[in-house]
């Protein structure tokens, strides 16, 4: 007997590189495209409405917001506020979903229909900038709050994001071993450090004022003092699996990290 296949919950028409959930929401946003080059595949971000029909999970595309010649490869979500990696830069998106009254539950009650849907019926205002919504009864927008350069490589490409605990910081990592730490929602540089000769990997801000950098094979922390006086660390040993399967990351002073 052949290997059971996984429902398919979404099929995008574009490559995926990034994935976020909304719990408060019920959203689940997918982001990719084709890049610059003119294959014919666009870029964009799409919001879907996850839903349970009839016991299943089942995921309607919502909105489709066009990010024209830059797909998004990374993505950090802060309530309503995205953080989108797109080729050397990050863009700040606002989403807001309002529903109409007195339309919409009918067709979600009724409704049978299980795995990726479509559901039709877009806003002529939103057509012209690239943007559909999906869904009727609903309004839809996304709004461009701000964008910067992050990755000054020869090649430069962002390849992390993320926010702190209360969402007033921005992390970014790249191809040029550079962390930079970014205010929310003006994005206003407040951090830089050197944090590997190689590309970041993986980023993380702790409620400690801790910045914490991966790069094969090493994670180097900095701590934030303030917007002109970052300290940084010496690098941190290799990551080591622990017998449990947990990552044990020795800091700077000995005491162990346990995510």
């Amino acid at each position: 007997m052949g290997r059971r296949r996984t429902p398919e919950l979404y099929r995008a028409p574009f490559p995926l590189y990034a994935l976020r959930v909304d719990p408060s929401a019920g959203l689940l946003i997918a982001a990719g495209g084709g890049g610059a080059a003119k294959t014919g595949i666009k870029n964009g971000v799409h919001f879907l409405q996850l839903e349970q029909i009839n016991g299943r999970l089942s995921a309607s595309l919502l909105h489709s917001h066009d990010t024209e010649t830059r797909a998004t490869m990374n993505l950090a979500l802060a309530g309503n506020i995205l953080a989108a990696g797109q080729d050397a830069h990050c863009q700040l998106l606002r989403f807001q979903i309002h529903q109409q009254k007195g339309k919409n539950k009918a067709e979600k009650a009724g409704s049978k229909e299980q795995g990726p849907r479509q559901r039709k019926g877009a806003a002529p205002a939103e057509k012209k900038s690239g943007a559909e919504t999906h869904q009727e009864g609903v309004e839809f927008s996304v709004e461009n709050l701000h964008e910067v350069q992050t990755d000054f490589s020869r090649d430069p490409l962002q390849k992390v994001v993320c926010f702190n605990h209360d969402n007033t910081l921005l992390a970014t990592g790249g191809t040029d071993g550079c962390v930079r730490v970014w205010k929310v929602p003006t994005l206003e540089k407040v951090l830089e450090f050197k944090a590997h000769e190689g590309e970041i990997e993986d980023l993380a801000l702790g409620p400690d004022g801790k910045v914490w950098a991966g790069s094969r094979p090493a994670c180097r922390s900095a701590t934030l003092h303030g917007a002109d006086s970052p300290q940084a660390s010496a690098p941190a040993p290799a990551l080591l699996p622990h017998s449990l399967g947990w990552l044990h990351v020795p800091a700077p002073s000995d005491q162990a990290l346990w995510p």
